[in-house]
């Protein structure tokens, strides 16, 4: 078996390229002939007069010359010229448009325009370079018929490196050919500016909806998982001594895992796009539900009324900030978390704050920090996040909101 070496790859490509090429542009080559045999007879017909009465030539004319103008601008043509394209140019372009815009249907006439002309110069240059090429052949090699003294010139033995010449030429033509058909067909036969736009649009939306799952996902999970824990020391602490301590941490416990559930299922739901009729996913978190972060090491201090008036996003994302930096704080800290907050200039100031710990995540290093200004810059608030002597801090401060 002969092994196939990188050169040898290249050139079955190019040979590949070459025939794919020759095919698209032989079948432009043939709706072009179409059009040459209508427009001969249109021109016959003109030159036939008065044997063919004129008012019949300019009839013939005014309906055959609109039926000829109409297919490129059909939907139909269009998706056989997308069709042709993506096998014999291999270019990955979309499938059948439901409703075409006049502009997709004159791009699409100029790659079909394209394609004739394309198609009609190879044409002529495959069916004139080859018996050319073979007449050069015979006059080398001594054959006199009357053909080859008409096909070709009497250059003797040049004639066979002309031949030769001539029949690289035709596939480095087709090369040339597939390059600007590819080249003509993104732009011509592809989304029009306006949808590409549009999609682009689209998808920094998806983008953004991901990445703010993924943020809610972090911390919404690494907050439940945090409480779970410490709770779970507590309960461990009071089994047999305060039996109502530990009750009370494993109901918590308990809420905390269900609320968990229900983020992630909510967030899931998203990830699936699923449909309308499906359940629609629970309510996300806000400030007036900041009290749900208080648990026997997490201490809220602050009015509950002060929270009051935000909007729902500014709303949303500000209790995720506090639940990220709780959740760090009972990560990396030491003993009780610090929650307050309070209004004063026009502004709503929260600070999170408990004893520097020991662990590799203390010196608030991670994605947390980095998630909780995303959130921060997302609502135009600003976020401080360092250690303050022998405390770790976090502070957000929202701005513009009226007492």
């Amino acid at each position: 078996m002969v092994p196939v070496t990188p050169t040898r790859s290249r050139l079955l490509t190019l040979l590949s390229h070459s025939v794919q090429g020759g095919v698209h542009l032989v079948l432009g080559g043939i709706l072009a002939a179409g059009y040459v045999i209508l427009a001969a007879g249109l021109v016959q017909l003109a030159r036939s007069a008065p044997a063919v009465p004129l008012g019949l030539t300019i009839a013939l004319t005014v309906i055959a010359v609109p039926l000829a103008l109409a297919p490129p601008l059909l939907a139909p043509v269009r998706d056989v010229s997308v069709a042709a394209a993506r096998s014999l140019l291999d270019l990955d372009l979309a499938g059948p448009t439901a409703q075409l815009t006049w502009d997709d249907r004159l791009r699409s006439a100029g790659f079909f325009v394209a394609h004739l002309i394309a198609g009609g110069v190879a044409v002529v240059a495959l069916l004139a370079g080859i018996p050319y090429a073979v007449a050069l052949v015979g006059w080398a090699v001594g054959t006199r018929g009357d053909g080859f003294r008409v096909s070709a010139p009497a250059l003797g033995a040049w004639g066979v490196p002309l031949a030769v010449l001539i029949a690289c030429a035709l596939p480095l033509l087709a090369l040339l050919g597939r390059a600007l058909m590819r080249a003509l067909a993104v732009p011509l036969l592809g989304p029009s500016a306006s949808a590409r736009e549009q999609a682009e649009r689209h998808e920094r939306q998806v983008l953004a909806e991901r990445n703010r799952i993924a943020r809610e996902l972090h911390d919404g999970v690494g907050h439940a998982l945090a409480i779970t824990t410490m709770q779970a020391s507590v309960a461990e602490a009071a089994l047999g001594r305060d039996e109502p301590a530990a009750r009370a941490a494993l109901a918590e416990i308990a809420r905390v895992g269900r609320s968990a559930m229900a983020d992630l299922d909510r967030s899931l739901a998203v990830l699936r796009e699923e449909d309308d009729g499906a359940r629609a996913p629970g309510p996300q978190p806000t400030l007036a539900d900041l009290a749900d972060l208080g648990t026997s090491t997490v201490r809220l201090t602050g009015d509950p009324e002060a929270v009051g008036g935000l909007d729902d996003l500014t709303s949303r994302e500000a209790y995720q900030v506090l639940a990220e930096a709780v959740v760090n704080g009972q990560r990396h800290g030491t003993g009780p978390v610090e929650v307050t907050w309070r209004r004063a200039q026009e502004s709503l100031t929260f600070e999170v704050s408990n004893a520097v710990g020991t662990s590799p995540g203390a010196a608030g290093g991670g994605r947390g920090v980095i998630g909780m200004k995303e959130r921060a810059a997302l609502i135009g608030a600003s976020l401080e996040a360092g250690a303050v002597g022998d405390r770790w801090r976090v502070r957000l401060t929202i701005p513009g909101v009226a007492r």
